[in-house]
């Protein structure tokens, strides 16, 4: 069982030695208050817009609505619209056709937007702040580089879970430990609609093997999660993570929606390696392959 959620301190205007230290012993920092009222707002405002522009853009065969290969389940099963010429798109949770909704209804069942930081001058903004890759840097020691941008939201009742994983198991960097991530909450996150919870210091023990299950996840017994730590946030704050930090959101069994915008950033000098090659970097402490590409299908 998680512990109970701590209180989490007020943004600094910089990080000092200490917090990055903390970060580098943790393997993460949470901050309420990282964005200000009016750019939460905005930048709930402009994700609806890109949206509501993908949505519309598919009504009109603009873009290309996409259904999961049959085979799929749990999180892989669910539709996606995509655009096809700057390829940002939207994943919606299982079981729903995006067709057969109104623009709203599909904008508050959707569980992913992917690659929007170009659609909206806000992303734009948001994604060189200060507090966001300005913090990054500071913690990785050097210049950043955004890698990713994702927009994750759990509707009321039926938000999936993501499982325990390692970011660094999904993409092909190194070196591992100049990848990092922030995570920042648009709505109130709770335990009850499905805010982080970590395992403090556990990004310093390597890699985790991964497999895929409903989803790309930690194989099942590697770790004790009794000492996971559920990181309550309120809109605007945010958190700051090693990509080799295990992480997890539980599903949403609220009446409420939890929306967050996530940006993955990696150090100026990392290389791009090729999938083998990743997978002979990203091991476990005897050898094995742990990655998401590398992974084994697990029936249930």
């Amino acid at each position: 069982m998680a512990r109970v959620a701590p209180e989490i301190p007020e943004c600094p205007a910089g990080l000092d030695d200490a917090l990055i230290a903390q970060f580098h012993r943790d393997g993460y920092l949470a901050f309420e208050n990282v964005l200000t009222a009016k750019e939460v707002e905005d930048a709930k405002a402009a994700l609806t817009r890109v949206h509501k522009q993908l949505f519309e853009d598919a009504k009109a065969g603009r873009a290309s609505v996409r259904e999961a290969n049959p085979k799929a389940t749990k999180n892989y099963s669910g539709m996606h619209i995509h655009h096809p010429e700057d390829g940002h798109s939207i994943h919606y949770e299982p079981g729903l056709n995006p067709m057969d909704l109104s623009q709203a209804e599909a904008e508050e069942k959707f569980r992913k937007v992917h690659g929007y930081e170009a659609q909206h001058p806000v992303f734009q903004q948001l994604v060189e702040h200060g507090r966001t890759m300005g913090f990054i840097e500071r913690v990785l020691g050097e210049s950043a580089v955004l890698k990713g941008t994702m927009a994750l939201s759990k509707p009321p009742f039926i938000g999936s879970e993501k499982p325990w994983h390692q970011d660094n198991a999904y993409f092909n960097w190194l070196p591992l430990e100049l990848v990092a991530t922030v995570w920042i909450a648009l709505d109130d996150a709770t335990i009850e609609n499905g805010c982080m919870h970590v395992l403090p210091g556990m990004h310093v023990k390597g890699a985790f093997k991964h497999c895929h299950t409903i989803d790309c996840q930690i194989v099942p017994g590697r770790l004790d999660y009794s000492d996971a730590v559920p990181l309550e946030l309120k809109a605007g704050g945010a958190m700051f993570f090693s990509a080799m930090l295990p992480h997890q959101t539980p599903p949403n069994g609220s009446a409420g929606r939890r929306r967050a915008l996530q940006f993955q950033y990696r150090g100026e000098s990392t290389y791009e390696v090729n999938k083998e090659e990743f997978g002979a970097a990203f091991v476990e402490a005897d050898g094995t392959p742990a990655s998401c590409a590398l992974g084994e299908r697990v029936d249930g």
